[in-house]
């Protein structure tokens, strides 16, 4: 074989293997999306946050407990994994089932839920200090973080693209002692089974397509955001806010009244007198027309598994290598 029928064949080769890394590249499958982002500093942030809110009220710390921080990471981050606030688990476990299920001997009765609270919040590129404002904002939320019978506290943070997931499981094991008598304030929180979500219902649209709600107590504007399917950004420019904290009785407006678009005049058109027409005769078919019913094409889609794709491509190396044998051996014939 000559310089260059090596020469060739080389470039024969070189050819195929850079159309078969580019097949191989096709039939490859996708990367799997990425999982949600634990983020444990900011997950300490936030208890360091409450822990200060409750020490400017007079109260004791939490205490961080190894538990509840398991449960409340673990359950950020399957709301960041279904993209949505929640208090129920994958199997619909309330927050005080969790923690029953990790080991957590939850105090009081069972029945309402023990003395065990959580409050949860998403939204996009959240902080700890944000979050602890939002959460002021109602009695159910502020109770989980000010509770004068709750004594221990876990805290869980979850990103999943821009949204950043919290959770904040607070509670009472058995055995344990309250040490902090409350003042008798009438308005001091209640003890086990304390709300911490409210359902909210959205208001139909009025006549001109504008939307209000009044808000009711332990309502969120993230809350109110998630059920008129708006963000909170959305509303706090629509009602001029400065912040994100509301208050019972507010009234909100979620969606601004139709625009009526102005009509042009109708012309008035002018009659003209019309002549009696002259009769004509109608031609009747003798037999009626058959109507065609198109027949629905099927058409056959093939997915090649990733195994189908690697057989392919190996049969299509192989092949284009013997092509290039057989053009370089009639080659180099037609040069003898």
């Amino acid at each position: 074989m000559t310089s260059s029928h090596f020469l060739s064949l080389w470039r024969i080769v070189l050819a195929v293997t850079v159309l078969c890394v580019a097949l191989f590249l096709a039939v490859s499958p996708a990367p799997a999306s990425a999982p949600p982002v634990p983020l444990s500093n900011e997950a300490y942030d936030l208890i360091a946050e409450v822990n200060a809110l409750r020490a400017a009220n007079g109260l004791p710390p939490y205490n961080v407990h190894p538990i509840l921080m398991q449960i409340a990471q673990a359950h950020s981050e399957y709301q960041a994994a279904i993209g949505s606030v929640t208090h129920y688990g994958p199997n619909g476990e309330r927050p005080y089932q969790r923690a029953l299920a990790a080991g957590y001997p939850v105090a009081g009765d069972l029945s309402r839920g023990g003395f065990f609270s959580e409050n949860i919040m998403g939204g996009p590129n959240l902080s700890p200090e944000a979050v602890v404002a939002a959460w002021q904002g109602d009695a159910p939320h502020l109770n989980t973080m000010l509770s004068p019978n709750l004594q221990d506290v876990g805290a869980g943070v979850a990103r999943s693209g821009d949204y950043v997931y919290y959770t904040l499981d607070a509670g009472l094991a058995s055995g344990s002692s309250v040490s902090y008598t409350p003042s008798g304030d009438a308005t001091a929180s209640p003890p086990e089974g304390s709300p911490t979500a409210v359902i909210i219902i959205p208001n139909t649209p009025k006549p001109d397509g504008s939307i209000v709600h009044i808000v009711q107590p332990g309502e969120t504007l993230w809350a109110i955001a998630v059920a008129y399917g708006v963000t909170v950004d959305e509303l706090i420019a629509l009602n001029r806010l400065s912040n994100a904290i509301i208050y019972p009785g507010d009234t909100l407006l979620i969606g601004l009244a139709y625009t009526a678009t102005p009509e042009p005049p109708t012309a008035t058109a002018t009659l003209r007198p019309t002549r009696t027409p002259l009769p004509f005769y109608t031609i009747t078919p003798t037999a009626p027309t058959a109507s065609l019913t198109p027949t629905p094409t099927h058409l056959a889609t093939t997915v090649l598994s990733p195994r189908a794709g690697a057989t392919t491509v190996i049969a299509i190396v192989f092949s284009a290598l013997v092509l290039a044998a057989v053009l370089t051996r009639m080659s180099a014939r037609r040069e003898e």
